[in-house]
Protein backbone atom coordinates (compact mmCIF):
# COMPACT_ATOMS: atom_id res chain seq x y z
CA UNK A 1 0.00 0.00 0.00
CA UNK A 2 1.15 3.21 -1.01
CA UNK A 3 2.13 6.26 1.60
CA UNK A 4 -1.00 7.96 0.22
CA UNK A 5 -3.59 5.36 0.87
CA UNK A 6 -2.07 4.24 4.14
CA UNK A 7 -2.93 7.55 5.16
CA UNK A 8 -5.89 8.61 3.97
CA UNK A 9 -7.22 4.97 4.80
CA UNK A 10 -5.84 4.07 7.88
CA UNK A 11 -5.76 7.80 9.58
CA UNK A 12 -7.78 10.52 7.81
CA UNK A 13 -10.53 8.37 7.07
CA UNK A 14 -10.29 7.01 10.67
CA UNK A 15 -9.95 9.80 12.46
CA UNK A 16 -13.26 11.21 10.01
CA UNK A 17 -15.50 9.36 12.70
CA UNK A 18 -14.49 11.18 15.64
CA UNK A 19 -17.28 13.22 16.81
CA UNK A 20 -17.91 16.53 15.47
CA UNK A 21 -16.63 18.48 18.34
CA UNK A 22 -13.01 16.57 18.48
CA UNK A 23 -12.73 16.88 14.78
CA UNK A 24 -12.95 20.59 14.99
CA UNK A 25 -10.82 21.04 18.00
CA UNK A 26 -7.95 18.81 16.05
CA UNK A 27 -8.35 21.14 13.15
CA UNK A 28 -8.56 24.43 15.59
CA UNK A 29 -5.09 23.12 17.33
CA UNK A 30 -3.14 22.21 14.51
CA UNK A 31 -3.26 25.82 12.67
CA UNK A 32 -4.32 28.05 16.01
CA UNK A 33 -5.26 31.54 15.29
CA UNK A 34 -4.06 32.71 11.87
CA UNK A 35 -6.10 35.83 11.61
CA UNK A 36 -4.32 39.03 12.16
CA UNK A 37 -5.31 42.94 11.86
CA UNK A 38 -3.13 44.68 9.19
CA UNK A 39 -3.23 48.71 8.51
CA UNK A 40 -3.48 48.09 4.50
CA UNK A 41 -5.73 47.41 1.95
CA UNK A 42 -7.55 44.00 1.81
CA UNK A 43 -10.50 41.95 0.77
CA UNK A 44 -12.82 42.20 4.44
CA UNK A 45 -13.68 45.80 5.54
CA UNK A 46 -13.11 45.81 9.45
CA UNK A 47 -14.42 49.54 10.49
CA UNK A 48 -13.32 52.94 10.29
CA UNK A 49 -11.07 55.26 12.17
CA UNK A 50 -10.24 59.17 12.39
CA UNK A 51 -7.94 60.31 9.77
CA UNK A 52 -4.37 61.05 10.97
CA UNK A 53 -1.70 62.86 9.32
CA UNK A 54 0.67 60.91 7.49
CA UNK A 55 -2.66 58.01 6.03
CA UNK A 56 -2.76 57.46 2.53
CA UNK A 57 -5.67 59.55 0.72
CA UNK A 58 -6.53 56.50 -1.25
CA UNK A 59 -7.99 55.19 2.14
CA UNK A 60 -10.71 58.27 3.10
CA UNK A 61 -13.92 56.95 2.79
CA UNK A 62 -15.80 60.20 1.01
CA UNK A 63 -19.51 58.80 1.69
CA UNK A 64 -19.02 59.16 5.06
CA UNK A 65 -17.46 62.51 4.51
CA UNK A 66 -20.49 63.51 2.88
CA UNK A 67 -22.47 62.63 5.76
CA UNK A 68 -20.68 64.06 8.38
CA UNK A 69 -17.97 65.86 7.58
CA UNK A 70 -15.52 63.60 9.43
CA UNK A 71 -12.51 62.13 7.58
CA UNK A 72 -12.88 59.22 8.28
CA UNK A 73 -10.25 55.90 7.49
CA UNK A 74 -11.12 53.42 6.18
CA UNK A 75 -9.63 49.51 7.87
CA UNK A 76 -9.50 46.35 6.40
CA UNK A 77 -8.66 42.90 8.54
CA UNK A 78 -6.93 40.42 6.53
CA UNK A 79 -7.11 36.25 6.40
CA UNK A 80 -3.37 35.61 6.31
CA UNK A 81 -2.79 32.06 5.67
CA UNK A 82 -0.59 29.56 7.90
CA UNK A 83 2.83 29.20 6.75
CA UNK A 84 4.23 25.62 8.08
CA UNK A 85 7.23 23.43 7.86
CA UNK A 86 7.39 19.83 8.77
CA UNK A 87 10.65 18.96 9.84
CA UNK A 88 11.72 15.19 9.56
CA UNK A 89 14.45 13.87 11.33
CA UNK A 90 15.64 10.66 9.02
CA UNK A 91 18.79 9.93 11.02
CA UNK A 92 19.63 6.60 11.97
CA UNK A 93 18.07 6.34 15.00
CA UNK A 94 15.14 6.25 12.87
CA UNK A 95 15.29 3.52 11.60
CA UNK A 96 15.12 1.55 14.89
CA UNK A 97 12.08 -1.09 14.94
CA UNK A 98 10.43 -3.47 17.70
CA UNK A 99 6.95 -3.50 16.21
CA UNK A 100 4.56 -5.08 13.35
CA UNK A 101 2.38 -3.03 11.28
CA UNK A 102 -1.47 -3.49 10.85
CA UNK A 103 -0.86 -6.80 8.79
CA UNK A 104 1.18 -8.28 11.37
CA UNK A 105 3.74 -8.78 8.27
CA UNK A 106 6.96 -6.12 8.95
CA UNK A 107 8.60 -4.08 11.93
CA UNK A 108 7.27 -0.40 12.02
CA UNK A 109 10.21 1.88 12.62
CA UNK A 110 9.96 5.15 13.96
CA UNK A 111 10.91 6.72 10.34
CA UNK A 112 7.68 4.67 9.06
CA UNK A 113 5.27 6.53 12.15
CA UNK A 114 6.72 9.66 11.20
CA UNK A 115 5.96 9.71 7.76
CA UNK A 116 2.70 8.74 8.42
CA UNK A 117 2.39 11.58 10.94
CA UNK A 118 4.09 13.94 8.56
CA UNK A 119 1.57 12.99 5.66
CA UNK A 120 -1.76 13.12 7.63
CA UNK A 121 -0.80 16.31 9.18
CA UNK A 122 0.34 17.56 5.38
CA UNK A 123 -3.29 16.52 4.52
CA UNK A 124 -4.71 18.28 7.54
CA UNK A 125 -2.87 21.54 6.66
CA UNK A 126 -3.70 21.63 3.31
CA UNK A 127 -7.37 20.62 4.15
CA UNK A 128 -7.18 24.19 5.82
CA UNK A 129 -5.77 25.51 2.83
CA UNK A 130 -2.86 26.19 5.11
CA UNK A 131 0.68 26.05 3.37
CA UNK A 132 2.88 23.47 3.98
CA UNK A 133 6.11 22.54 3.31
CA UNK A 134 8.83 19.95 4.24
CA UNK A 135 12.80 19.61 5.27
CA UNK A 136 14.33 16.06 5.03
CA UNK A 137 16.90 16.53 7.33
CA UNK A 138 19.88 14.06 9.58
CA UNK A 139 23.01 16.11 10.36
CA UNK A 140 21.77 18.77 7.49
CA UNK A 141 19.18 18.92 5.51
CA UNK A 142 19.18 16.96 2.79
CA UNK A 143 15.63 17.66 0.82
CA UNK A 144 13.41 20.88 1.45
CA UNK A 145 10.31 21.78 -0.41
CA UNK A 146 9.05 25.82 0.83
CA UNK A 147 5.63 25.56 1.76
CA UNK A 148 2.42 25.59 -0.60
CA UNK A 149 -1.35 25.16 -0.66
CA UNK A 150 -1.57 23.04 -3.88
CA UNK A 151 -2.12 19.28 -3.99
CA UNK A 152 0.77 18.97 -6.19
CA UNK A 153 2.96 20.29 -4.20
CA UNK A 154 1.60 17.59 -1.79
CA UNK A 155 2.16 14.65 -3.55
CA UNK A 156 5.64 15.67 -3.94
CA UNK A 157 5.90 15.92 -0.73
CA UNK A 158 4.84 12.40 -0.03
CA UNK A 159 6.83 11.30 -2.53
CA UNK A 160 9.90 12.42 -1.04
CA UNK A 161 8.66 10.87 2.33
CA UNK A 162 8.34 7.80 1.03
CA UNK A 163 11.53 7.40 -0.99
CA UNK A 164 13.71 8.51 2.05
CA UNK A 165 15.41 5.77 3.84
CA UNK A 166 16.82 6.74 7.55
CA UNK A 167 20.59 7.06 7.94
CA UNK A 168 23.83 9.15 9.28
CA UNK A 169 23.95 11.31 12.77
CA UNK A 170 21.51 13.09 14.51
CA UNK A 171 22.26 17.01 14.27
CA UNK A 172 19.00 18.50 15.22
CA UNK A 173 20.67 21.52 16.37
CA UNK A 174 22.68 22.52 12.97
CA UNK A 175 19.82 21.74 11.34
CA UNK A 176 16.94 24.09 12.82
CA UNK A 177 19.42 27.28 12.97
CA UNK A 178 20.03 26.86 9.06
CA UNK A 179 16.42 26.16 8.93
CA UNK A 180 15.89 29.26 10.72
CA UNK A 181 17.55 31.53 8.13
CA UNK A 182 15.47 29.97 5.20
CA UNK A 183 12.33 31.02 6.79
CA UNK A 184 11.51 34.80 6.15
CA UNK A 185 7.90 34.83 7.10
CA UNK A 186 6.17 34.02 10.80
CA UNK A 187 4.70 30.59 10.67
CA UNK A 188 4.83 26.84 12.14
CA UNK A 189 7.28 24.45 12.33
CA UNK A 190 6.57 21.04 12.77
CA UNK A 191 9.31 18.30 14.27
CA UNK A 192 8.78 15.13 13.93
CA UNK A 193 11.89 13.46 15.91
CA UNK A 194 13.31 11.12 18.18
CA UNK A 195 14.78 13.98 20.18
CA UNK A 196 17.93 11.44 20.58
CA UNK A 197 20.32 14.32 20.47
CA UNK A 198 21.97 17.24 22.78
CA UNK A 199 19.19 18.42 24.96
CA UNK A 200 21.27 21.48 25.10
CA UNK A 201 22.38 21.76 21.63
CA UNK A 202 18.32 21.32 20.83
CA UNK A 203 16.85 23.77 22.97
CA UNK A 204 18.97 26.17 21.74
CA UNK A 205 18.20 25.86 18.44
CA UNK A 206 14.64 25.92 19.66
CA UNK A 207 14.66 29.11 21.36
CA UNK A 208 16.66 30.89 18.48
CA UNK A 209 13.55 29.60 16.27
CA UNK A 210 10.92 31.07 18.80
CA UNK A 211 13.46 34.52 18.60
CA UNK A 212 12.49 34.32 14.52
CA UNK A 213 8.96 34.77 15.22
CA UNK A 214 8.51 30.99 14.55
CA UNK A 215 5.85 28.79 16.59
CA UNK A 216 7.00 25.17 17.04
CA UNK A 217 5.38 22.14 17.71
CA UNK A 218 7.61 18.87 18.41
CA UNK A 219 6.16 15.37 18.15
CA UNK A 220 8.44 13.04 19.72
CA UNK A 221 8.15 9.43 18.25
CA UNK A 222 9.20 6.37 20.70
CA UNK A 223 9.48 3.09 20.19
CA UNK A 224 8.01 1.22 23.37
CA UNK A 225 11.25 -1.16 23.37
CA UNK A 226 13.23 2.14 23.97
CA UNK A 227 11.11 2.57 27.33
CA UNK A 228 10.62 -0.90 28.33
CA UNK A 229 13.91 -2.12 27.56
CA UNK A 230 12.56 -5.90 27.90
CA UNK A 231 16.32 -7.58 27.24
CA UNK A 232 17.84 -9.93 29.35
CA UNK A 233 21.21 -11.55 29.63
CA UNK A 234 24.22 -10.90 27.41
CA UNK A 235 23.29 -8.28 24.28
CA UNK A 236 25.11 -7.25 21.53
CA UNK A 237 24.23 -3.52 20.94
CA UNK A 238 24.69 -2.62 17.35
CA UNK A 239 24.66 1.76 16.95
CA UNK A 240 22.52 3.21 14.24
CA UNK A 241 24.85 6.24 13.46
CA UNK A 242 27.84 4.39 13.39
CA UNK A 243 28.71 4.18 17.11
CA UNK A 244 31.20 1.02 17.82
CA UNK A 245 29.29 -2.07 18.81
CA UNK A 246 28.64 -2.98 22.85
CA UNK A 247 28.39 -6.51 24.69
CA UNK A 248 26.57 -5.45 27.65
CA UNK A 249 25.00 -7.51 30.35
CA UNK A 250 21.24 -5.93 29.98
CA UNK A 251 20.15 -7.07 33.27
CA UNK A 252 22.98 -4.25 34.75
CA UNK A 253 22.48 -1.77 32.67
CA UNK A 254 18.77 -1.43 32.36
CA UNK A 255 18.79 0.57 35.48
CA UNK A 256 21.42 3.04 34.32
CA UNK A 257 19.58 3.11 30.87
CA UNK A 258 15.99 4.10 32.53
CA UNK A 259 16.99 6.69 34.40
CA UNK A 260 19.42 8.68 31.81
CA UNK A 261 16.12 8.41 29.39
CA UNK A 262 14.03 10.01 32.15
CA UNK A 263 16.70 12.96 32.97
CA UNK A 264 16.81 13.48 29.03
CA UNK A 265 13.02 13.73 28.59
CA UNK A 266 12.69 15.44 31.63
CA UNK A 267 15.43 18.00 30.33
CA UNK A 268 14.09 18.34 27.31
CA UNK A 269 9.95 18.74 28.34
CA UNK A 270 10.69 21.69 30.72
CA UNK A 271 12.96 23.26 27.84
CA UNK A 272 10.58 23.32 25.92
CA UNK A 273 7.68 24.71 28.49
CA UNK A 274 10.03 27.12 29.56
CA UNK A 275 10.48 28.44 25.58
CA UNK A 276 6.56 28.21 24.72
CA UNK A 277 7.29 24.94 22.81
CA UNK A 278 5.15 21.97 22.61
CA UNK A 279 6.35 18.86 23.04
CA UNK A 280 3.94 15.98 22.79
CA UNK A 281 4.91 12.00 22.64
CA UNK A 282 3.71 9.40 20.14
CA UNK A 283 4.89 5.92 20.74
CA UNK A 284 4.89 3.88 17.87
CA UNK A 285 2.64 0.91 19.35
CA UNK A 286 0.01 3.42 19.44
CA UNK A 287 -2.97 4.04 16.99
CA UNK A 288 -1.57 6.87 15.09
CA UNK A 289 -5.37 7.98 13.94
CA UNK A 290 -6.51 7.99 18.02
CA UNK A 291 -2.96 9.28 19.23
CA UNK A 292 -3.69 12.37 16.99
CA UNK A 293 -7.17 13.15 18.54
CA UNK A 294 -6.04 12.55 21.61
CA UNK A 295 -3.00 15.04 21.21
CA UNK A 296 -4.35 17.63 19.38
CA UNK A 297 -7.72 17.94 21.00
CA UNK A 298 -6.51 17.35 24.90
CA UNK A 299 -7.28 21.50 25.10
CA UNK A 300 -11.14 20.43 24.12
CA UNK A 301 -10.76 17.54 26.65
CA UNK A 302 -9.81 13.77 26.31
CA UNK A 303 -10.68 12.17 23.56
CA UNK A 304 -10.96 8.33 25.19
CA UNK A 305 -14.69 7.98 24.25
CA UNK A 306 -14.78 8.93 20.74
CA UNK A 307 -14.56 5.67 18.51
CA UNK A 308 -12.36 5.44 15.80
Amino acid sequence: MSLQSTIQEQILQRLSKVGVAARQAVEAALVGQHRSIHRGLSVEFAGHRPYQPGDDLRRLDWIVYARTDRYDVRQYEEETRLRSTIVLDASGSMGYGSGVDNHGESRITKLDYARWLAGALGFMMLRQSDAVGLAICDTEVRKHLPPASTMGHLLTMLEHLEQREPGGETSLAVVLESLAQRLKRRGLVVLITDAFDDAERLLMALRYLRHRKQDVRIFQIVDPQEEKFALAGMIEFIGMEDEPRLRLDADRVRAYYQQALREHRQKLAEGCHAIGVQLETLRTDEDLALGLARILSASDGPTTGARV
